[in-house]
C-alpha cells in the first residue's frame, strides 16, 4: 500500500509529467501498488527479474518496494516514467498504431521525458532505450 508522502510525490510528479510533456494534470491518479521483489517477479516475469515499477492501462502504477521514491531521485524518475504512461493512455495518445508501434512510441517518448526531467535537477543519470524501432516490422515482434 502507497503512503500519503509517496501520494504527494506522485501529485507533484504529474506537474512535471505536464510540464515536461505538455499532457494535461490526470483527472485522477492512478492507483499505486507497492510489490515484493518476489511479487513482481511472480506478475511480470518467469523468475528473477530486474524490473522496478511498470503501468497496465487502467490498472495503475505498480512499483517495487525498494525504490524510495521520497528520498531518491533516481527512483522518483522511474515513477515519473510509469506516470507519463498512465498520461499518455488517459489522453489516447499513439492509439492509432499498431501494438509494437505503440509500445515503441510510448517508451521512447516516457524515456525522453524521464531524462528531461533528470536534466533538470542536474543529475548525471540517463536512462537508454536501447529497443530499434525498425524492429516492430519484424515477424513476431508484436508486443500487447
Amino acid at each position: 500500500m502507497a503512503t500519503p508522502a509517496v501520494f504527494e510525490v506522485v501529485a507533484s510528479l504529474f506537474l512535471t509529467v505536464s510540464q515536461l510533456s505538455g499532457y494535461p494534470a490526470p483527472r485522477e491518479l492512478p492507483p499505486i501498488h507497492v510489490l515484493s521483489e518476489r511479487e513482481m517477479a511472480l506478475r511480470l516475469c518467469d523468475g528473477p527479474c530486474g524490473v522496478r515499477a511498470y503501468y497496465l492501462d487502467g490498472q495503475g502504477v505498480f512499483l517495487r518496494d525498494d525504490l524510495d521514491i521520497v528520498g531518491d531521485l533516481k527512483a522518483r524518475s522511474i515513477l515519473l516514467h510509469e506516470l507519463v504512461h498512465h498520461a499518455q493512455h488517459e489522453s489516447g495518445r499513439f492509439g492509432g498504431l499498431n501494438a509494437c508501434e505503440r509500445w515503441f512510441a510510448r517508451e521512447d517518448e516516457a524515456y525522453r521525458i524521464q531524462n528531461a526531467y533528470l536534466s533538470g535537477n542536474r543529475t548525471g543519470t540517463r536512462f537508454v532505450f536501447d529497443f530499434p524501432p525498425d524492429r516492430c516490422r519484424e515477424p513476431g515482434a508484436v508486443r500487447n
